[in-house]
């Protein structure tokens, strides 16, 4: 057994979400996916055997047993507060956005308190910031939560500083995060954290995540509003150009794999999505650069190169157009 293989199975890593009755599903499903996908990047890279796991998952209630989530679907609970193993690594707590009762929910703050100490990391998701800062867990420190609760966390919790354009920060040992998927995008962050930038893009990859943002990034998605409005193929072709920046991206290129014309191709995609083709690919490929730039030290020349740029100048000057500012000066102002 190489000493790379020791290295990984001696880091396991137990990971745990608190739920509890009208939490959001998704705020719990999305960053267990993260960690469950991770186990599988891994394995698939050869860096555990085929039955290893460097995750283990589990959901902690007030009692063990179902739990009705805000959606209606049911889930099911691993532990009860008082029942949970030694061990675990990662604590998180979803978020319910339209159950603002659960939010102060005593015994699970005095519990939260309690476990504090015990964990490498405290998480929050969405609105699960509240049962941390009514815990104080949270005071003196920056945090987040949904953008939609970020006025009212402020008014309520004074001693939080809170950032409510952030998708999500980390303070210490707590890391709290925006609305629902941003859960994902600090799951990945974490990933990234425990085992590096090669592992969380592969497990973006896998789970066909749209884009990576970076925790600095606003919780509005400069993508969001711009993906094709009635045509299913024209989405999966932006996917696709968001996850192949450094290929070919030439109108094209991108008529053929359409089997369109290039004309036909272009006044379609500027009908769809508001913008040329050219104009998409060149603000994908900023937002790939953005990524790789904050979530790795490789050389400008090669960020460039992976992201499709002809070389580092290039990637220069779209960075001075439209963020005023160099991908060197970006680099120290926010990783």
């Amino acid at each position: 057994m190489t000493h790379a293989r020791q290295s990984i199975i001696l880091q396991h890593r137990h990971i745990a979400m608190v739920v509890y009755p009208d939490c959001e599903i998704v705020d719990v499903a999305g960053p267990m996916d993260v960690f469950c996908f991770a186990n599988y990047a891994l394995r698939m890279a050869g860096q555990i055997a085929e039955t290893e796991s460097v995750y283990s998952l589990s959901l902690i209630a007030e009692q063990a047993g179902p739990i009705k989530t805000a959606s209606g679907m049911r889930i099911l609970a691993d532990f009860a507060y008082d029942d949970v193993p030694d061990g675990i690594d990662t604590l998180m707590v979803t978020g319910a956005p339209f159950s603002v009762d659960s939010w102060t929910d005593q015994k699970l703050v005095q519990w939260l308190q309690c476990m504090m100490p015990k964990v490498r990391r405290m998480v929050s998701i969405c609105t699960g910031a509240f049962l941390l800062a009514e815990g104080g867990l949270l005071n003196n420190r920056k945090a987040t939560t949904h953008w939609l609760y970020c006025e009212q966390m402020a008014r309520q919790y004074r001693k939080v500083q809170i950032l409510p354009d952030k998708i999500f920060v980390r303070d210490g040992s707590i890391y709290t995060s925006g609305g629902v998927t941003a859960g994902i995008d600090l799951a990945l962050s974490l990933v990234e954290e425990d085992w590096g930038w090669e592992a969380a893009a592969s497990v973006a990859r896998g789970m066909l995540i749209f884009m990576r943002r970076p925790g600095g990034q606003s919780q509005f998605s400069s993508f969001a509003f711009n993906e094709a409005k009635n045509r299913k193929d024209f989405r999966e072709l932006q996917a696709w150009i968001a996850s192949h920046p450094e290929e070919d991206l030439s109108v094209e290129t991108l008529a053929d794999r359409m089997a369109m014309s290039p004309r036909n191709f272009s006044r379609v995609f500027c009908h769809e999505i508001g913008m040329t083709p050219a104009k998409f690919v060149e603000r994908t490929r900023l937002e790939a650069a953005r990524n790789m730039i904050l979530r790795s030290d490789q050389p400008m020349e090669s960020v460039a190169g992976k992201c499709g740029f002809n070389n580092a100048e290039q990637m220069r000057r779209t960075f001075q157009r439209f963020l005023n500012i160099t991908p060197q000066e970006y680099r120290a102002n926010f990783k």
